[in-house]
């Protein structure tokens, strides 16, 4: 039996060393772990475990805890390393980033350096596995977020509970041995902290995937479990320790079973959370006086000891590293991956023994607890500066720039009815010259990632029963129009809020992302038939019924992950997806007819091949290098939509000549930034088109009315 010892487990070490490992080989895609995203979880238990366990022995000893030292601690622990990774990061992303790449960066070395990435990227929407733009180098920060609100509120819990305890004492035999009353004392609230936390983040994981990722509510369970480990230890260390073994095992088998299994499309954190985080407590529990026979004693093994004290550098350091290795080389193989984590390793070892070690166990700090705290605003003040200037340096790269191209400059001389398919014509041939990439762009390159139509309380991404309706438009109007379907129907929203306010109509908006206006139902990011997406369309039908509009706009982009069929299966080849595409449209028009005067089916621009943000905002970007080809496989969806409305005899509003001319798509119309992404318009260039629009869908009054006014 290999009885462990009740201080420093080198069997955790081990575990650190799996968890950061799973992390990096999963986010450098090498080997079959992908689902290795899981050892962020193990080490919110990790985590869990052991700062409760250092809380509850403080308070044994003492009869309370100190929050300075505690903060103190922490203080030294963290931030020396993770300052450090945010300044290199942000230099190393001002020198080989796109500029709005790196302002990204340094935006994001705000926000972690107060601790609340997580909430940033939430906001953002950002999503790990599914992102039409490269992720952040400092991404992986949300972790270290969660974990320092967690210990705004724990530590404070158990101060409450010791000075509770105590109270008791004095009340009874006035005894000063409170250490096991504090841990008692811990149980029922952990026990409430994990059942509110773990039923939450079930029930956030399937409304609010993304958020649900990086909420602090939906991963305090996680390390309220390696709380509950370290408070029932008086009481675990008491199993057999064949028992003991076998629950290691067993833990060590949940974690690495979670790392094969689980992938991209995984529901998370969610149910499935709980088979990692079980497993990880397991190991701990088990850990505790485990026979020969357990995992301890390969955990404990002198290069898992290694990686496990370097974990923490690992951790901080591998994702900036990839990110930015992405970037450098277009094409990171499989090679050129395990070449960046192997460079990764010794960086991470020096960071260990050269700036986490030096602070942590500097003199400077060694009984002066507010000194340690001090840490945090020092490590502000000199920050910010340095973030400041990084800014700066930024912005000037943006703001550099030539004229607006014109029609006069760049036409071909010839006779021009339509001015804005001139412009796109000469934009192309601008491109095609080389010319200047205009000075002030609309919107800006930094904002053009956001640069999206405002739906107010009306965006009907959480399916409940109580869906508002958000008129728009002219308010007081007898006439209604109605537009359905997903982002790429969000986009029309400034153009027809334009139009609906100049020629008196009321508008809806009834707009869901990724649910499209043709009756098809997609497959979610996270796997399976999307039944929300269902009753969206459904409800959207209803308010038709009873809104009795002029007209019904139609718009929406094919979801290139598939289509359920109507056995709930995947469906995911672009003929079939095509067909299912159209004909749902068919069904939609076929609904819709008989409730509004008139069904608009409004063609999706074709996407482009070239992210023009990232183009754009490239060191020695040209319009020439960001003059963009057709995404053939937009096209076929395009034409799926035109085929339904051709065979249901209603409009449709052609786009493409407002975007591209023989399959070339500038990036730059004029001075507008035609497309945000690859697939969606931006707002501003939206606004620009609403007199083209309005062109082909006619809600004015016609030449006959007007000239009988």
């Amino acid at each position: 039996m290999a009885a462990m010892s009740p201080g420093f487990r080198q069997d955790i070490q081990g575990l650190r060393a799996l968890a950061v490992l799973l992390v990096i080989l999963d986010h450098a895609k090498i080997g079959p772990f992908h689902g290795g995203f899981v050892g962020v979880d193990v080490f919110f238990v990790i985590s869990g475990f052991l700062i409760t366990g250092l809380l509850v022995s403080e308070a044994e000893r003492n009869g309370r805890v100190s929050l300075l030292g505690f903060y103190a601690r922490r203080a030294r622990r963290i931030l020396p390393a993770a300052t450090l990774v945010i300044a290199a990061t942000v230099g190393f992303g001002i020198y080989f980033l796109s500029a709005v790449e790196a302002n990204g960066a340094i935006r994001d070395a705000l926000w972690a350096t107060f601790f609340a990435a997580n909430f940033k990227l939430a906001r953002d929407g950002t999503d790990y596995f599914q992102n039409d733009t490269p992720p952040s180098p400092l991404q992986h920060y949300w972790s270290l977020a969660v974990e320092e609100q967690f210990y705004v509120v724990w530590p404070l819990l158990v101060l409450l509970l010791c000075l509770y305890a105590a109270w008791r004492a004095r009340r009874s035999a006035g005894q000063r041995s409170l250490g096991p009353r504090v841990r008692d004392l811990g149980v029922s609230p952990l026990v409430v902290i994990i059942g509110v936390s773990f039923a939450y983040s079930v029930s956030y994981s399937t409304t609010d995937p993304v958020s649900a990722y990086f909420s602090p509510f939906t991963r305090a369970w996680e390390l309220g479990i390696g709380a509950l480990v370290a408070c029932l230890s008086t009481r675990l260390i008491l199993l057999k320790p064949s028992v003991q073994a076998l629950l290691s095992w067993g833990g060590l088998a949940a974690v690495v079973v979670a790392s094969l299994v689980f992938d991209g499309t995984t529901v998370f954190p969610g149910y499935a959370a709980a088979l990692p985080v079980v497993g990880a407590a397991a190991l701990l529990a088990g850990g505790l006086r485990s026979a020969a026979w357990g995992p301890q004693r390969l955990l404990s093994l002198p290069p898992m000891r290694a990686v496990g004290d370097w974990s923490y550098s690992l951790y901080l350091w591998h994702w900036p590293a990839l990110i930015i290795a992405a970037e450098v080389v277009t094409d990171l193989s499989l090679a050129r991956r395990l070449a960046v984590v192997a460079l990764v390793v010794p960086l991470s070892a020096l960071s260990y023994y050269f700036v986490e070690n030096p602070v942590r166990r500097a003199q400077l700090f060694k009984g002066r607890r507010l000194r340690g705290v001090l840490l945090y605003p020092a490590v502000v003040v000199l920050t910010l500066p340095m973030l400041a200037a990084a800014n700066n340096v930024v912005e000037g790269e943006l703001n550099d720039g030539g004229p607006p191209i014109t029609v006069d400059e760049f036409g071909d001389g010839a006779p021009q009815q339509d001015q804005v398919v001139a412009l796109v014509r000469a934009s192309v041939k601008a491109a095609q010259d080389g010319f200047d990439i205009p000075a002030d762009l609309k919107p800006s390159l930094l904002d053009l990632s956001t640069d999206i139509p405002d739906l107010g309380k009306c965006q009907y991404f959480e399916i409940n029963n109580d869906r508002p309706l958000c008129p728009r438009g002219d308010t007081d109007a007898d006439r209604t129009i109605v537009l359905i379907g997903d982002s790429h129907a969000r986009q029309w929203v400034p153009a027809l809020d334009e139009l609906a306010k100049r020629y008196g109509y009321t508008a809806y908006f009834l707009i869901r992302e990724g649910c499209p206006s043709s009756d098809v139902t997609p497959w979610m990011v996270h796997g399976g038939p999307s039944t929300d997406c269902e009753a969206f369309q459904e409800w959207a039908r209803q308010q038709v019924e009873e809104l009795r509009p002029d007209a019904v706009f139609l718009g929406s982009e094919a979801n290139r992950r598939g289509f359920a069929d109507d056995n709930g299966e995947l469906v995911d080849d672009e003929a079939t997806m095509a067909t299912l595409y159209r004909e749902g449209m068919e069904r939609e028009i076929d609904y819709l007819s008989p409730y509004a005067g008139r069904v608009v089916v409004i063609g999706d621009p074709p996407a482009v091949v070239e992210h023009p943000g990232r183009c754009l905002s490239e060191r020695g970007a040209t319009l020439k290098s960001c003059l963009s080809t057709e995404d053939k496989v937009s096209l076929t969806y395009i034409d799926a939509l035109r085929q339904a409305a051709a065979n249901k005899g209603v409009e449709f509003v052609e786009t493409a000549a407002w975007f591209c001319v023989d399959g070339l798509c500038p990036s730059v119309v004029g001075d507008y930034i035609a497309h945000r992404d690859r697939t969606h318009i931006s707002q501003s260039y939206a606004g620009y088109l609403t007199d083209e629009l309005e062109g082909q869908i006619h809600l004015g009054p016609t030449d006959a009315t007007a000239a009988a006014q």
